[in-house]
């Protein structure tokens, strides 16, 4: 007698078998950028020749070099170029174009726009004084008395003098002491300001810069960068949030991980075509009612798969405390991935993994995607043992990997009187040490000793990788 499918509890028919679950997969690593820095240096060039071009034609370098109020009036001019290709420069920068921050990291493009920043700036301020100097001395008067006509006569002035104030204060904001008093939210929309002062400046720039009197060419020259910078910016910034709103993803979990850190899971089916690698970063925006208007910068902590992506954050204030009490079905939109802080840096080579409190969420990242030729040693540096997240996994995978986990639990006062990152401690303990890459992140002062350490014991600049987050 034969057996019929319908006669086996084992054997279904085709169409009443449940759907099957598609597998879970590791997400597509991101693809490397082409951008080469000589393309950028060349554009960069070229922009700068064309303007001091149309400087030099409208007799520029004569009246810098007449002697007088002629040299002030050319100092003034100069360093208005300046701080308008800087602070153009700058808002290219910070927009974060993904065919430049692929090829660079979002760590060196702040980098680079903090001296755009210091340049617009300066520039800007030396451009406001020779000129409004130079405009007093041409009436027989002070620089006083030019101000109060230039403000008083002269059409955009009082515009332009509130984009230098703007300036200024977003300049000062981001010196180190003060910024480390100022909320972050309160730092974040000073800095959209810029984007108004340089729109103040530009108005001024038409109205009064004296190449636009005559040039046609000058006027659509000044224009057309404007014009192309403001492009730019929408296209980067706008188009990433727009493309990270049409992905579908949702919180699926919130876990505690150790003393003050947790962990937010979160997966949907926008995850699917996303490039992700570990050790890169996301600006993630819950949509919640409270936090769905800013975006803040987290590390995934684990592989990412298109069962789920997760990130674990330390609870530093209300924000990250909020983030860490969404709900599951919570929608997430996630901008990125960021980053070039991943296991490629290193071709392959032995690897040094070194974390400071949540800064182990890169860490741990990188270290999934390490291979057991690369002999990875991780170093964790905690106040206490019990703020060590995820440390079953970091040591089930240190030793899959023929790796060493090291755990560096104390007071600062401890270490600062015995530096474990000091060039004989590390020498001795890593005999290979100059050979190796080094990865590392944690507060500023764990990576500046880290990676002073690291290169005093024979580990090449080039070698040593770190990266910060956000804006």
């Amino acid at each position: 007698m034969s057996i019929t499918s319908a006669q086996r509890p084992d054997v279904q028919e085709p169409w009443r078998q449940e759907p099957m679950r598609p597998a879970v997969r590791r997400l597509a690593r991101p693809r490397p950028s082409r951008t080469r820095t000589g393309d950028l240096l060349a554009v960069a060039g070229f922009i700068v020749v064309v303007t001091l071009g149309i400087w030099w034609q409208h007799g520029g370098l004569t009246g810098l070099l007449a002697g007088g109020v002629s040299t002030l009036s050319g100092i003034g001019q100069v360093f208005g170029l300046i701080a308008a290709l800087a602070a153009l420069g700058g808002l290219v920068l910070t927009s974060r174009p993904r065919f430049i921050e692929r090829r660079y990291g979002q760590d060196s493009l702040l980098a680079a726009h903090r001296w755009f920043g210091i340049t617009t700036v300066l520039a800007l301020l030396v451009h406001a004084v020779a000129d409004t100097w130079a405009w007093g001395a041409a009436t027989g008067g002070t620089i006083v008395t030019g101000l109060v006509d230039l403000l008083a006569n002269q059409a955009w002035m009082v515009a332009a003098t509130a984009g230098t104030v703007l300036m200024i204060v977003i300049g000062l904001s981001s010196w180190r002491r003060l910024r480390q008093r100022i909320p972050y939210e309160t730092w974040y929309f000073v800095h959209l300001t810029g984007y108004l002062a340089v729109l103040l400046g530009f108005g001024h720039q038409l109205t009064l810069g004296a190449d636009f009197a005559t040039d046609t060419f000058a006027f659509w020259w000044w224009s057309a960068l404007f014009i192309a910078t403001a492009v730019f910016i929408m296209y980067a910034r706008i188009g990433d949030l727009l493309r990270s709103l049409t992905r579908r993803i949702y919180v699926t979990a919130v876990s505690r991980e150790a003393n003050g850190i947790g962990s937010l899971h979160v997966s949907g089916p926008g995850l699917r075509r996303m490039r992700v690698a570990g050790g890169q970063y996301f600006n993630v925006r819950v949509m919640t009612r409270d936090l769905w208007w800013q975006a803040h910068p987290f590390s995934v902590s684990a592989a990412p798969t298109t069962s789920g992506i997760r990130f674990t954050i330390k609870e530093l204030g209300e924000d990250s405390t909020s983030i860490l009490r969404a709900r599951p079905g919570t929608r997430v939109v996630l901008e990125g991935p960021y980053g070039v802080f991943t296991v490629e840096q290193a071709g392959g080579a032995p690897v040094v993994l070194v974390a400071g409190g949540v800064g182990i969420s890169p860490i741990r990242a990188l270290l999934e995607d390490c291979t057991p030729q690369q002999r990875p040693i991780v170093i964790v540096r905690v106040r206490d043992e019990r703020d060590v997240a995820h440390r079953q996994e970091l040591e089930r995978m240190v030793e899959a990997r023929n790796g060493v986990l090291h755990v560096l639990a104390g007071r600062r006062e401890w270490f600062t009187r015995n530096d474990p990152f000091s060039p004989d401690i590390l020498r001795t303990s890593i005999p290979d040490i100059a050979g190796r890459h080094v990865f590392v992140c944690g507060p500023a002062s764990l990576e500046s000793a880290v990676m002073t350490g690291m290169r005093k014991a024979g580990v090449p600049t080039r070698n040593i990788h770190h990266e910060r987050f956000g804006v």
